[in-house]
């Protein structure tokens, strides 16, 4: 099986060589460019066909999630690990409805960083702790479930607790793997669940399940 491509997209140059080094030392991963501006990755994507992206959310010009939203145009197939030194509940909400698969600190260990470009590539999300413990403190002002989470939302969150994949949920409410799992992320980060267990001890006590 081939190791899953890697772009990275970061503009300050000595953070860039470390995430590089990172990527390529882990032995796990297959780095096919590091660009240092978002326009500069797209014109560049075609050629390099990445599977992840890891692209930093203050990138000049375009930020990280408008590149993201670019790039999928391009390639609908990418996934996205977004890193950031912002931890206030607005952009992490910008990030939470982006569609992105995970988000990480900056000063996150090089360990952290690996295991959330694993997760993101094996199609799962990784979501930092403390990206859900500012969401979930936003969510937690208001009691019930339905005050927090849109229909969708809940509509999803009771697919998710019937033991259900993404696939077989989007498939009986017509929508993609990918919008699910999106909206699957968005319900783990307002509830501050960071796995199943958590996401149904949690919607228990808000009266959900």
């Amino acid at each position: 099986m081939n190791a899953p491509r890697v772009l990275i997209v970061e503009d300050q140059g000595m953070f860039r060589s470390f995430l590089s080094h990172c990527v390529e030392s882990s032995g796990r991963f297959a780095l096919v460019g590091a660009m240092a501006s978002g326009e500069e990755a797209l014109a560049e994507l075609e050629r390099l066909r990445p599977d992840l992206a890891l692209v930093d959310f203050q990138l000049p010009g375009m930020d990280g999630l408008e590149w993201v939203r670019a790039a999928r145009q391009l390639r609908p197939e990418l996934r996205a690990l977004v890193l950031s030194s912002l931890i206030d509940p607005l952009s992490l909400t910008r990030v939470r409805e982006s569609g992105v698969e995970g988000y990480l600190e900056k000063d996150a260990p090089p360990e952290a960083l690996l295991a959330a470009l694993g997760a993101v590539a094996e199609g799962r999300t990784s979501f930092s702790g403390r990206f859900r413990e500012t969401l979930a403190r936003e969510g937690a002002k208001a009691e019930a479930v339905g005050k927090i989470l849109s229909r969708r939302e809940q509509e999803v969150l009771g697919h998710v607790l019937a033991g259900r994949t993404s696939r077989e949920i989007g498939d009986l409410i017509g929508l993609s793997a990918r919008t699910v799992e999106f909206h699957r992320a968005n319900v783990m980060a307002k509830l501050g669940a960071g796995n199943l267990s958590e996401l149904l001890a949690n919607a228990r006590r808000r009266g959900f399940a």
